[in-house]
């Protein structure tokens, strides 16, 4: 925000030929004063109520309602103000002189400036550092009651959809996945995601195999430092255990909050419509994403919403989310479509647009913040709901009333072991615990809220290569089992880890 000068040290600044012009504006008739006295009486007239009412009487209504939405909003950023009002031209005392511009201004706003309503100085809003516009105090506390036309965000509600797509924590399910294949295999570190043939080998236990989530998952992962490279291999962190340990909702919360802070992954760049093209000019993902949830978060959650609606509603309350400098000439992108350069703030719809649905289609539902509805099975999605995980990771919502994970009865998470060396583990079970499991088990398969794994000759002999002991095993399954751990599954961990040990 500017500190906005009184009326006084406003007009001193001024040359004469301006103060002639407010003069004249207000009907004063001035004489041979100097420059102090000029002042003097012009602060004297503007701050009387009964002129500043006949002044403002003598508005049109496009100028009435500029003087109005600068006095409500307290500063305007000038961009702003010649897009709604104007534009205010930049005359020398000379020029203005001489034209004598101030009898026939060009914009509402600009009258407004001539009669030394409005004044143009510097300020600071968020991450913009530029000229605005203010009314000094003398005036507006003396104005008489005028209404402010400024837009308040709204979205329409939406039919609740045919199709809907809910994610919820499919995300952190395939990290998991991920974390578990590098922990039991040497995985060759290639840039930006798994090698092509390990990938394979994850694929079928991925949730989605979307290669744009893909990439996603990848970068969260690196983001998030559950992953690093490390003499050319792929390597789990020490946060990837702490990662595990946590519990639904702040597993995915902590992908949220990576994502949200990554000023290394340019949504802008990488949504199919456009195509960016590096000129040296930059814009700030993390300011765009946090521009837009600023404004999700007033939605209420489980509700559906129309997502123009929302993309309308952004463009009338704050157009300017991801470019607050008001320049929509600098960037260089091309619609895919046509190669057209998409320049100007009349292409709005066709860049901040198009990256508000590619966020809310895109990572927020990758993230599990919002589901998406669709009338057909495919095409692109008509409606949003903030989800009831949404609300929980965004802090709207308390985590423990939407925690997943939470326990739900003494038996309900532990492990169960059949004869048959067959292991179920319920989804709601600590992921650290299947963490372990997979160390020396074969994952089969996932059928509703169970996972099903497979402990075999062939999946003991690695874990027993690298050091795992079969009374750490067997210790490991009483604990997850309840001591609920069949006798011949006992005898067969004895007679596999003797046969594992005397092969080595």
């Amino acid at each position: 925000m500017c500190v906005v000068s009184n009326l006084r040290d406003l007009l001193i600044e001024y040359p004469p030929i301006m103060l002639e012009a407010i003069a004249e504006g207000w009907r004063i008739a001035l004489t041979d004063e100097q420059l102090p006295e000029i002042v003097d009486r012009l602060v004297a007239e503007m701050s009387d109520k009964e002129s500043l009412e006949a002044v403002v009487g003598r508005l049109s209504a496009a100028e009435q309602e500029a003087l109005a939405y600068v006095v409500a909003k307290g500063q305007v950023k000038a961009h702003i103000l010649a897009r709604k009002y104007g534009r205010i031209r930049h005359l020398g005392p000379g020029r203005l002189e001489w034209e004598q511009a101030w009898r026939n201004p060009d914009t509402p706003a600009e009258q407004l400036w001539f009669l030394g309503l409005i004044y143009r100085s510097y300020g600071v809003d968020e991450g913009y550092h530029g000229e605005v516009f203010t009314v000094p105090p003398e005036i507006s506390n003396a104005l008489p009651p005028m209404s402010a036309p400024l837009s308040a965000f709204r979205v329409e509600l939406a039919p609740i959809p045919a199709h809907v797509r809910d994610d919820r924590d499919a995300l952190a399910h395939d990290a998991f996945v991920i974390l578990s294949h590098l922990r039991n295999h040497a995985v060759r570190a290639k840039r930006g995601a798994l090698a092509k043939h390990e990938l394979a080998k994850v694929l079928p236990r991925f949730a989605l195999q979307d290669a744009e989530r893909l990439r996603f998952l990848h970068h969260l992962c690196e983001r998030g430092h559950l992953i690093c490279t490390e003499e050319g291999l792929w390597q789990l962190t020490h946060r990837a255990a702490e990662w595990l340990r946590k519990g639904d909702i702040a597993r995915c919360r902590s992908f949220y909050r990576a994502w949200l802070e990554d000023s290394d992954w340019n949504e802008l760049c990488i949504m199919p419509s456009v195509r960016c093209e590096s000129t040296g000019w930059r814009n700030e993902p993390v300011l765009a994403r946090k521009g837009i949830v600023d404004h999700l978060v007033r939605c209420t959650p489980e509700v559906w919403f129309r997502i123009d609606s929302l993309v309308e509603s952004m463009h009338d309350v704050d157009p300017d989310f991801m470019r607050p400098d008001g320049d929509y000439d600098s960037w260089y992108i091309r619609d895919v479509g046509t190669g057209q350069y998409l320049m100007g703030y009349s292409n709005w719809d066709k860049v901040e647009g198009a990256f508000i649905r590619y966020l809310v289609q895109c990572p927020l539902l990758w993230l599990g913040v919002v589901a998406i509805g669709r009338p057909q099975e495919e095409g692109d999605a008509r409606s949003f709901m903030l989800t009831r995980r949404g609300a929980a990771i965004l802090g709207l919502w308390e985590e423990a009333s939407v925690e997943v994970g939470s326990s739900r009865g003494i038996f309900s998470n532990r492990f169960v072991t059949s004869p048959d060396f067959q292991i179920t583990v319920p989804r709601l079970a600590s992921w650290y615990d299947r963490f372990l499991l997979e160390r020396f088990s074969r994952w089969v398969g996932e059928q509703g809220a169970v996972v099903h794994y497979q402990i075999d000759a062939a999946s003991l002999r690695p874990a027993i290569e690298k050091g795992v002991t079969v009374r750490q095993i067997r210790t490991f399954l009483r604990r997850v089992t309840g001591d609920q751990l069949p006798e011949q599954v006992l005898r067969a961990l004895e007679a596999w880890g003797r046969g594992a040990e005397y092969a080595s």
